[in-house]
Order: C-alpha cells, then structure tokens, then sequence
C-alpha cells in the first residue's frame, strides 16, 4: 500500500505559493485602466509592456518548477520509487507548477499582442 503523504504536502504547499502568487498578481489590478464597459484600455494601460510583478512571479515559479525537476532527478537517480514521499512531492509540485507557469506566461504574452494591436493598429497595417 502506498502512502500519500507527498501529494498531501505538496497540496498545501501549492495552495499556500498559489495564493501568495494570486495576491501578488491580483494587486496589479489596480494599475489597470478600463473603459466603461469593464474591458481594460490598452491605450492608457501601460502595465503590460513594461517588466512588473507578474514577469517576476512568472520568473520564480519558472524557476522553482526547474529545482523540482532536478529534486525528482536527483532522487529517482538516487534509487528511490514512487512510494517515496519525496518523490511524490517533486512529481506533484513539478506537474502543477509547469502548468501554472506555462498559463500564465501565454497569458501575459496574449495580453501584450491584444495591447500592441489596439495601441499600435495603424503602424501595424
């Protein structure tokens, strides 16, 4: 019988960096300008083509997923299996947060297209 013990670990971890995270990101909100219908005007937002929290947040979680790919390594080179909770958490936070960071980064890649086709549309045609 394996134990789960890694998955629940890396489950709290995840909920606790996923909320830092969020709340990093989500206070940005502020600096976002929208028209009156709630859509953000890129004409006057200037936060997406600038380096801000976000690319940081983005940068960090790029780079924990890399350390926890290498933990998973150094540990499944080590002879251990997937009854380790070691193991366990490596694989789980290593899934989730290449996801997140691959969200989020076409995410900000999108918002910076649409703004620079709204922003510079007639340069661009």
């Amino acid at each position: 019988m394996t134990t789960i013990t890694g998955m629940v670990v890396s489950s709290i971890v995840v909920a606790i960096l996923g909320t830092v995270f969020a709340m990093v990101i989500g206070s940005m909100n502020k600096k976002v300008v929208r028209d009156h219908n709630g859509k953000i005007d890129f004409t006057k937002s200037n936060i997406y083509f600038y380096w801000s929290r976000w690319d940081t947040i983005i940068t960090i979680a790029a780079v924990y997923t890399f350390l926890c790919i290498t933990g998973l390594l150094v540990f499944l080179l080590r002879g251990d299996n997937i009854n380790s909770p070691i193991i366990q958490f490596f694989i789980h936070q290593t899934f989730v947060f290449s996801l997140i960071t691959f969200i989020w980064f076409i995410t900000k890649l999108a918002y910076v297209y649409k703004g620079i086709k709204e922003r510079w549309s007639d340069e661009l045609q």
